[in-house]
């Protein structure tokens, strides 16, 4: 019987010591300030230093290895860094102004949106190694998102969402946002599995919030958080009804589930693209 009491203890014990480990959430981050990646621990506020850039950053995304692809607009770069191995490398050149970046759904390439030049999106072949511009003249460019429908979205000129033929380059439609403020206006773009829509992070003339967008581009909703955070950025979705977004001075955790609502709130000092880490959510 004391047997069976120890293995029934022993046997609770590793269920939630595993159910703690899955719900540790940790969220990977690009800080631009302090031009470093660091992660995040979303139930301690842990901040931890990964890398020391010595440049500033502005996306960042995983590719299914789990390794960091991250955008340095000023270098003109978007490098690589192995969070096991610990080593970072310059994985595509010539990229001036690199802002957002996403992985097309072949899992073979990535398209970097470029804010200099006009505003083009460039293509990445992880195969070949080779660029080649996809489309130019789109104005300053920054978010980028596909749908599962391998439809493309781009925003465009700080106030527009852009839908683009990811074969041609060609514009299909196009959505004015809510007018930008100084430099500042729709920045990241995502797509959320949870309500089947685009969400944009947004800083304009009525306040810094978010963006809910039908994939139809037929209209959107803006939930204002000027209150709880400024200038927001970096966006993903963990496609349970939780938007995560980097906000310069914050990192913040969105539940969508029902109206809008913030459930976590971080300083960061310099968060910009941000990513969930894989297996924690």
């Amino acid at each position: 019987m004391k047997r069976l009491c120890l293995l029934v203890i022993s046997t609770f014990i590793l269920m939630w010591v595993s159910a703690s480990t899955l719900w540790a959430q940790q969220l990977y981050i690009a800080n631009e300030f302090q031009q470093q990646l660091q992660l995040l621990d979303l139930n301690s506020g842990q901040l931890t230093t990964l890398y020391n850039i010595g440049a500033r950053p502005d996306d960042l995304i995983l590719n299914a290895n789990g390794q960091l692809l991250y955008s340095v607009p000023k270098a003109g770069v978007v490098n690589l860094y192995d969070p096991v191995a610990q080593t970072n490398t310059v994985l595509v050149t010539g990229v001036p102004g690199a802002r957002d970046l996403v992985i097309e759904p072949n899992g073979t390439s990535m398209l970097i949106a470029i804010y200099q030049l006009g505003g083009q999106i460039v293509r990445f072949d992880f195969l070949t190694g080779a660029t080649t511009v996809l489309r130019k003249k789109l104005g300053t460019t920054d978010g980028l998102a596909y749908d599962p429908n391998g439809n493309l979205f781009a925003v465009a000129n700080h106030n527009t969402i852009v839908q683009i033929d990811p074969v041609t380059g060609a514009t299909l439609k196009t959505l004015v946002l809510e007018p930008h403020r100084g430099v500042n206006g729709g920045d990241g773009l995502t797509y959320d599995p949870y309500t089947g829509e685009l969400w944009a992070t947004h800083d304009g003339t009525t306040g810094s919030g978010l963006l809910e967008i039908p994939t139809d581009l037929s209209t959107f909703t803006y939930y204002d958080f000027s209150k709880q955070m400024n200038a927001p950025d970096g966006i993903k979705s963990d496609g349970k009804g939780n938007l995560y977004i980097g906000a310069i001075h914050t990192a913040v955790v969105i539940n969508i589930q029902g109206t809008p609502a913030m459930t976590k709130h971080f300083v960061t000092k310099g968060a910009d693209g941000v990513s969930l880490v894989p297996g924690t959510y």
